[in-house]
């Protein structure tokens, strides 16, 4: 058989995982770094804007009288600021200084902007825009007025020089990370890989259980093909028990059929009405056979695949015993149940029917003619119980546990022909309902009762 390679790619999903939470770890740290820039650093700047307006104010008051040496003294506090700012690493942020008296232009700095992207505020209307922070100090006293333009912080790192500096990071990391990320991943999945060669190598005969691993991410996919191949071989075992089986029971019946039909070309008409009867008998105990091997084939299954549906229990064990009211008429036997309304109970119809069907067609076969059957049904506490009772010749104490072996027969079986099935069947039904199964004493001290107790969680 062709195998066909996967469409997709358990390795590639989760290395692009990987790269994808990567990415949005760097978009995330980038929407920070922006966010701060536009609120943080915003107030950081005006805060400084203020500052330093109120620093040439005081300048101002000492040298309004004499315009040349408040520049002197305007140049002197800007150059420290310019200092402060080489001190921290970073480029001084530009700025415009105006100090006016009665609307009158006392002294003005200006920043060089000369190839630069980038205009000067609007003196006519002083105010703050999306390029410039802007502050306003006043001296009434001294009729002072200083008004200073900052350059908003954070324009360069939306530019295109920005972004690249933010993307830089993220196109150089990426390349770097991926040849490890590799082969890491391939080292990771190294063990789930020696577990598909495992299976791959080995024989359709083959099924013991895998080694045991030693990664917990493993152990559950491990555990699940072992529990798998346990059943595959408890089915195959069943397969093989039931074709020999098959040829052990039906050997017998099919060579009556056979002696039988070669009876039928008798001269004698008597001789032909014994081998005619002979082979109806043959054909009767192969017919019974063949359904009591399908029914054990089907006692077998995995109660994993057992289906339960919601089934009144009383209806199902009369129906069941009408069915074989025909066999009891034709032997004269007696049947009786006791039982309450209804049982509603979860459970599968076809197995419990061979449950049913097996313990009626005993009980109506091993009593005497003219015998009772009783069947009752009881609810208790923590259980529902079936019992069914006749007055054949019973099971010796001793024996009782040897009977649910499979073609175990009792002198009292060879006499009714049965299979030695019956009661095989009964257990393993029952066993699939979590249902166990007990022989006990039969009416009156004598015959047998099957009492079958169900836990109350199957009601």
């Amino acid at each position: 058989m062709s195998v066909t390679a996967a469409p997709r790619s358990l390795f590639r999903r989760s290395l692009g995982a990987v790269f994808a939470v990567l990415f949005l770890c760097w978009l995330f740290l980038v929407a920070r770094e922006l966010i701060d820039i536009r609120v943080l650093q915003v107030n950081n700047g005006q805060a400084e804007n203020v500052l330093w307006a109120e620093l040439a104010l005081e300048r101002a008051r000492d040298t309004h009288t004499d315009p040349a040496q408040l520049g002197q003294a305007l140049l002197a506090l800007e150059g420290m600021r310019e200092r402060e700012w080489r001190l921290k690493g970073h480029r001084t942020p530009f700025r415009l200084l105006q100090v006016l008296r009665r609307d009158a232009v006392l002294a003005e700095l200006k920043p060089d902007l000369t190839g630069r992207e980038r205009v000067l505020p609007q003196e006519a209307v002083p105010g703050q825009d999306d390029r410039w922070l802007y502050t306003e100090v006043r001296d009434a006293t001294r009729e002072l007025v200083v008004r200073r333009w900052q350059e908003r912080p954070g324009d360069w790192h939306f530019s295109l020089a920005g972004l690249s500096y933010y993307a830089r990071p993220l196109l150089y990391g990426l390349p770097l990370l991926a040849l490890p990320l590799w082969l890491l991943f391939r080292l990771g999945f190294a063990p789930l890989q020696r577990i598909g060669a495992q299976i791959s190598q080995r024989s359709a005969q083959d099924l013991t259980p895998l080694p045991a691993t030693r990664y917990v991410e493993l152990a559950p996919l491990v555990n699940a093909v072992n529990s798998l191949m346990t059943r595959l071989q408890q089915r195959l075992d069943r397969e093989h028990e039931f074709l020999a089986d098959a040829a052990h029971e039906l050997k017998t019946p099919l060579a009556v059929i056979q002696l039988s039909a070669e009876g039928l070309d008798q001269p004698d008409p008597r001789a032909r009405d014994e081998a005619r009867e002979r082979l109806r008998l043959g054909v009767q105990r192969a017919t019974h056979t063949v359904h009591q091997l399908l029914a054990l084939a089907r006692s077998g299954a995995d109660t994993v695949d057992l289906s339960k549906t919601r089934h009144d229990l009383v209806d199902l064990v009369r129906e069941r015993i009408a069915l074989a009211s025909g066999l009891a008429v034709k032997r004269r036997i007696e049947l009786a149940l006791e039982s309450p309304e209804e049982l509603p109970m979860w459970l599968n119809r076809e197995s419990m029917c061979s449950l049913v069907d097996n313990l009626v067609d005993n009980a109506i076969k091993y009593s005497p003619a003219g015998g009772h059957v009783s069947a009752a049904l009881v609810e208790e506490a923590d259980a529902v119980t079936l019992t069914i009772s006749d007055e054949g010749p019973g099971i010796p104490a001793e024996l009782r546990e040897r009977v649910f072996e499979r073609f175990v027969r009792l002198q009292s079986d060879q006499q009714c022909h049965g299979s030695g099935l019956g009661l095989t069947i009964v257990e393993r039904a029952a066993a699939q309902h979590g249902a166990t199964v007990e022989l006990l004493d039969g009416l009156d001290g004598c015959g047998l009762t099957v009492k079958v107790r169900f836990p109350r969680a199957e009601a």
